[in-house]
């Protein structure tokens, strides 16, 4: 017998080992990460030459790749899943854009952080802030379901009915063993091996907790060896013995504390060992998949003769192929009867059942529709985890599980807005929330800033009705102060050009239109109140302010189409929103200096109409090209003087350094504004982009010279804005670094630094 230590690593064996004798050849594939994808490569070379795999037995990325061999995978298949933009979204956690229920989606806050609150057990705040796992479980959750579920009813539950059968180990680290999973849910089973403690959420199985195979046993050559007693192993690897972990490297410190000593060996007599050379990859580098495939093909290839010297068994592609397509033939199409949700309180459960059967019971439906619900279920944030399962019967009915984790309903959430300019703000939010078919969605948000300062109240009521929809309850008083100028920080030798406040209540009706956009009718009634000098130039510091002060009742109706993968940077999806709105308003003008009158209001109807429409189009798997179209009619009165007039009006600021003085040139009631927004993202969340906009009143207000609002002609001017900036996107909030130019005044010339999320309070007009 040839000592266990010598290993065929490479085509030039240097010691003669006997033929083995006829039978099946097993494939043991070792866990790894991203490295794992090399074994998808090996497969392929072990296929082009004929070789054949009848077992499989794989841990966490080796399970992965092996499971879908077994689901009759081919290597092609398997590096379209590994390459997808789908299979990214769910081993990063995100959740796609395509699959948010609009609807039900939380609106944007300057929130960074939000923590549940359970009041009556404030001992365990500490493992409320800490998440359970580095990576979301939610979209794992449905794609797991997805991909196994049509495989597991196909095989009826026994892993040896698979096109390959196949073994797959996790380890029980309560009770300190490994378990090797033969039977019962594919999925589940996949899941657990590939679940490493802190990166992915473990889930349960009988009970007990199961994480990552590779605790125990990382490579399974003896799962192989007593499950299946192949005639002749192949088994590769894409990890090595331990070794001191890379002090700059989290995961391989938290891999090296984890992991128990494998033995990575083969004993010679059995078969052969392939060590692929991929241990430079970092086990998430995934954006490397080809790379890592390459050199598992050729690493594969290169042992390919060694391997037919050993054994004599062979099987032509071609029927390899032909069987694959057999038993995808046979594969069903996954439907359930019935549904069942636990984990939560009894309503809360029967209300998640009600999201993915509806009043439809007794009707029988399919994945896409399971898909649907549930991510209407998890996009209200609601939800820490659930945890779909299909659990097959005998006689042929199909029960959908559903495990729920609901967060606290108490929350409280911090934020803001620390910029360069006087726009700095902090946010704090405090909120309530039910789970339930009228649940009830209460929140207070404050902002507190050096020019600008909100509180805003809101209920929002769902409705039990066949279409969603909800009733929405708020309170808003708002003050802000716009400079004529961009100012650096805080300067109190510069008095605000002007103060907005805002005082009035909305009641709001808002229905689903489909999973992207939504229909809303908005019922207000508010004050305003602007304080102005109305002139920008010279010295005004000891001059009073004239006051503008309006009480509006409005009705606006709207509809929003929304997929932007981020609400204030986005680089991908498209957003279009129209609205109409009628009001009533009322007017009263004082001066700031006293003419002697009494002023009174004045009474006039308003009406307007605005369309939005923002769209990115990928050019390159990098660089991205944004487009915009912003149109806005309003039937709108000239004010008491010019600023009066401006002041009131609405303002184009597309961006957020934009957004804190006042522009008389991007000021007007009726405008045509487009853009165009070039978005280069050369690693992760890095950010290059450009915001150019071309913006023209459709007939300028203009300044007789005497302060006097008139109208001038139609589309007489042209302005501009140009901004650069350097964003990254965290997880919590936007870094950017910023210089912008504007047309109107001369040389405007803007540069700052900005952190935080910029989202105002609603306003009463827009």
């Amino acid at each position: 017998m040839v000592p266990a230590s010598v290993v065929a690593s490479s085509p030039q064996d240097t010691v003669s080992y006997p033929v083995v004798k006829p039978g099946k050849v097993g494939l043991v594939l070792s866990g790894g990460g991203a490295k794992g994808i090399a074994h998808v490569g090996v497969i392929k070379a072990l296929e082009d030459n004929d070789i054949p795999i009848d077992y499989v037995a794989g841990t966490s990325m080796g399970a992965i790749v092996g499971s879908l061999y077994s689901c009759g995978y081919s290597p092609e298949r398997m590096m379209e899943l590994f390459t997808s933009e789908g299979f990214h979204y769910w081993s990063t956690g995100t959740i796609p854009k395509d699959d948010v229920y609009y609807f039900t989606k939380p609106e944007p806050t300057p929130r960074w952080l939000s923590l549940n609150i359970n009041f009556k057990d404030t001992a365990s705040i500490t493992s409320q802030i800490i998440p359970t796992s580095l990576i979301s479980p939610l979209p794992m959750n449905i794609e797991f379901l997805k991909l196994y579920s049509p495989y597991t009813e196909q095989c009826g539950g026994n892993f040896n009915n698979l096109f390959v059968p196949f073994r797959c180990v996790t380890s029980d680290v309560f009770h300190k063993h490994k378990i090797v999973c033969s039977k019962g849910s594919l999925g589940d089973a996949v899941r657990a091996s590939m679940s490493f403690p802190m990166v992915f959420k473990p889930i349960e199985m009988d009970g007990v907790l199961v994480y990552d195979g590779g605790i125990y046993d990382n490579f399974p050559v003896d799962v192989m060896r007593e499950d299946f007693d192949p005639g002749f192993i192949i088994s590769v690897s894409v990890s090595s013995p331990d070794e001191k972990p890379n002090p700059n490297d989290m995961y391989s410190q938290v891999e090296d504390m984890i992991i128990q000593n494998n033995n990575y060996s083969l004993p010679a007599d059995e078969g052969v060992k392939i060590q692929v050379p991929v241990l430079d990859f970092g086990v998430l580098d995934f954006g490397q998949a080809r790379t890592i495939y390459d050199i598992g093909y050729k690493t594969g290839l290169a042992m390919v003769d060694s391997i037919k010297r050993r054994t004599p068994l062979r099987r032509p592609l071609a029927e390899v192929t032909q069987r694959r397509d057999s038993f995808a033939s046979a594969t069903p199409v996954v439907m359930f009867d019935s549904v069942v949700a636990v984990g939560a309180r009894p309503n809360q459960n029967r209300f998640i059942e009600y999201l993915f059967q509806g009043q439809r019971k007794g009707t029988r439906f399919g994945l896409k529709q399971t898909q649907d619900a549930y991510y209407r279920a998890v996009t209200d944030g609601t939800l820490t985890d659930l945890l779909p399962q299909a659990r097959f019967g005998e006689d042929g009915d199909n029960t959908l599980l559903l495990k729920a984790t609901v967060k606290n309903p108490w929350r409280i959430g911090a934020g803001g807005w620390i910029s360069s300019s006087t726009n700095s703000m902090l946010y704090l939010s405090f909120g309530y929330h039910t789970l339930s078919f009228n649940s009830l969605d209460t929140d207070l948000g404050l902002w507190i800033g050096q020019s600008y300062y909100a509180a805003q109240l809101s209920g929002r009521f769902a409705l039990r009705t066949r279409i969603p929809s909800y009733v929405k309850l708020e309170a808003v008083i708002s003050r802000q102060k716009f400079y004529d100028t961009e100012l650096l920080f805080y300067e109190t030798s510069s008095p605000s050009f002007i103060t907005d406040s805002e005082l009035f209540m909305r009641a709001t009706y808002c229905r689903a239109f489909g999973k992207r956009a939504k229909g809303y009718a908005a019922l207000s009634y508010g004050w305003i109140d602007d304080r102005y000098f109305p002139y920008n130039a010279g010295e005004f510091t000891g001059d009073k302010k004239d006051r503008s002060y309006y009480r509006m009742a409005i009705l606006k109706l709207g509809m929003d189409m929304n997929t932007l993968n981020d609400q204030l940077y986005p680089n991908a999806g498209m957003q279009l929103s129209g609205s109409l709105w009628f009001a009533h308003e009322q007017n009263k003008f004082i001066p700031g200096v006293d003419d002697g009158g009494r002023p009174r209001y004045n009474g006039h109807w308003l009406g307007s109409a605005e369309v939005l429409w923002r769209q990115y189009f990928p050019l390159h798997k990098r660089f991205s090209v944004g487009v915009m179209g912003n149109v806005l009619v309003t039937l709108q009165n000239l004010y008491q003087n010019y600023t009066a007039t401006q002041v009131h009006a609405a303002t184009f600021a597309p961006t957020p350094s934009t957004q804190n003085y006042f522009n008389p040139a991007f000021c007007s009631n009726n405008y045509v504004a487009l853009g165009v927004v070039p978005v280069w993202s050369p690693v992760g969340k890095l950010q290059i982009r450009g915001d150019f906009y071309a913006y023209s009143p459709m007939r300028e207000v203009v300044n007789n010279g005497n302060g006097v609002a008139t109208y001038g002609g139609w589309f007489r001017k042209m302005e501009f804005i140009g901004e650069a900036a350097v964003v990254y996107n965290f997880p919590f909030a936007s870094l950017s670094v910023y210089g912008n130019y504007l047309s109107y005044p001369a040389r405007n010339w803007n540069f700052g630094i900005n952190l935080g999320l910029l989202f105002h309070a609603p306003r009463l007009f827009r």
